[in-house]
């Protein structure tokens, strides 16, 4: 390359000077002279990813071609963190086109042995649908049709099928169901949930584009997955809503004049939770911006950011509207004085006018302490303030703070509370965003004290007494 210069006592590539994208490989050998080395025409083997857009800045001397003044002639080398799904470990010495190594089958394959993947789950996925032949423009459309994480959930599994297979795996053969039969018996054997047994089965379904869950023997594991392990449900709530709530309307949550922007966060962070019965990835997705926040005298209405996607994608949950009444907006005495308290308009407010000299991010919740302040508070922060505001709010009523409950568990406090209020079901979905109610009544509905609950022992205790 003429813009790189004679070599001379250098190596060939500098990687601080060297600037050109192209890369010219000799096709032609020559004898070794002193301790160079001769340059065989390079083979291409497609089971060798090299991802673009990977970069390490702190590349070593060895990344570059050789390791002295004298060798550049030697091969190109790839550090162990760039080699990707290769056949086998080739980060060691230079490529060839011997074809030793490879898979016995045609086709891409991912192997268990070699470096470690990168944890980019659409860039592997990208890179099976290049394999299939592809274009560029269909493959960016097929990736949108799946969420970032879920692709990196998926990767999981298929690093851990490399393992457990300890030979080359063939994307574009016919499934091994045998093989993939016992490699969830393992994560059987391992106590895995039927949860993710399935969470399993969807990930190789995926890798080798075929519906592995309609096939028989699948369907066999699967519902003797849920018979030999049931998955055991909890109906009583973790914790005690009115006692929560009466804890935010106390020191130091109230007033709020004086309560600090942690509390304050606490609260409404709580507040949104428990009045919208929403997921808290879809809480930490509310804006400030216009038209997705609108203030009105009795309530606040939220719509959900376009650029936001749920966990379940579809037009009903992407288009409904969160509504947070407002609480006793004009109280009379000091009762309802104490219980407007818990309005979530007037806590929005303040919040507002609290963090708006520091605000850095049009997110409604956002973080208050850090390298992180003012930006955009992460869904786990989130979930930490609910938990945590519930566990303050016990500790305001010197009661020990309850343990093992998460910040999803509002969800099923919330809705089971509307149900005990005469709320209909189909409100109360509309809200939760669930489709049918089939959801609610399975996975939701708590069963709250009631002496309704009572009636049917005590008439059957009830004999006791002769008519």
């Amino acid at each position: 390359m003429q813009n790189v210069g004679i070599t001379g006592d250098r190596p060939l590539r500098i990687a601080e000077e060297q600037k050109d994208p192209g890369v010219l490989f000799p096709m032609s050998c020559r004898q070794a002279q002193g301790s160079r080395c001769t340059s065989p025409a390079l083979g291409q083997r497609p089971t060798v990813r090299i991802p673009t857009h990977q970069t390490n800045p702190k590349s070593s001397q060895k990344d570059q071609a050789g390791q002295g003044p004298h060798n550049s002639n030697s091969a190109l080398l790839a550090k162990k963190g760039v080699v990707y799904l290769a056949q086998e470990d080739v980060s060691d010495r230079p490529m060839d086109s011997s074809g030793q190594g490879r898979s016995p089958r045609p086709g891409p394959s991912i192997s268990p042995s070699g470096s470690e993947p990168s944890p980019d789950g659409m860039a592997v996925e990208r890179q099976l649908l290049i394999d299939r032949g592809l274009s560029s423009e269909v493959i960016t459309t097929l990736l949108a049709s799946r969420k970032k994480v879920t692709s990196t959930i998926y990767l999981r599994t298929w690093i851990a099928f490399c393992k457990f297979v300890n030979k080359p795996v063939n994307v574009l053969a016919p499934p091994d169901i045998p093989l993939i039969l016992q490699f969830l018996q393992e994560g059987l054997n391992k106590h895995l949930r039927p949860s993710t047994i399935k969470v399993q089965i969807s990930a190789l379904s995926a890798l080798y584009d075929y519906k592995l869950a309609e096939h028989q023997w699948i369907k066999r594991f699967v519902k003797a997955t849920s018979r030999l392990c049931p998955t055991i449900r909890s109906r009583v709530p973790p914790w005690d809503l009115n006692l929560v709530l009466n804890g935010l309307t106390a020191n130091p949550f109230e007033p709020l004049a004086d309560c600090s922007i942690k509390f304050l966060s606490y609260k409404l962070a709580f507040l949104l939770a428990i009045t919208s019965a929403r997921r808290v990835s879809e809480i930490r997705a509310f804006s400030i911006q216009t038209p997705y926040m609108t203030i009105r005298e009795d309530r606040v209405v939220l719509s959900p950011d376009p650029a936001f996607l749920p966990k379940v994608v579809t037009d009903f949950h992407r288009s409904q509207e969160v509504i947070l009444p407002s609480f006793y907006n004009t109280p009379t005495n000091d009762q309802e004085l104490s219980l407007h308290s818990l309005d979530v308009r007037r806590v929005i407010l303040h919040y507002l006018k609290v963090t708006e000299s520091w605000r850095l991010c049009n997110s409604l919740l956002i973080s208050f302490q850090g390298k992180t302040k003012g930006k955009s508070a992460s869904t786990q922060t989130i979930a930490r303030w609910v938990k945590q505001a519930v566990g303050e709010c016990y500790r305001v009523k010197n009661m020990t703070p309850p343990v093992g409950f998460g910040a999803h568990s509002t969800r099923a406090v919330a809705t089971s509370w509307a149900e005990r209020a005469a709320v209909s079901i189909d409100q109360i979905c509309r809200a939760a965003t669930w489709s049918t109610p089939h959801t609610f009544f399975r996975h939701y509905r708590l069963q709250l004290s009631s002496t309704e609950d009572l009636t049917f022992g005590r008439s059957v205790l009830q004999a006791v007494v002769p008519p």
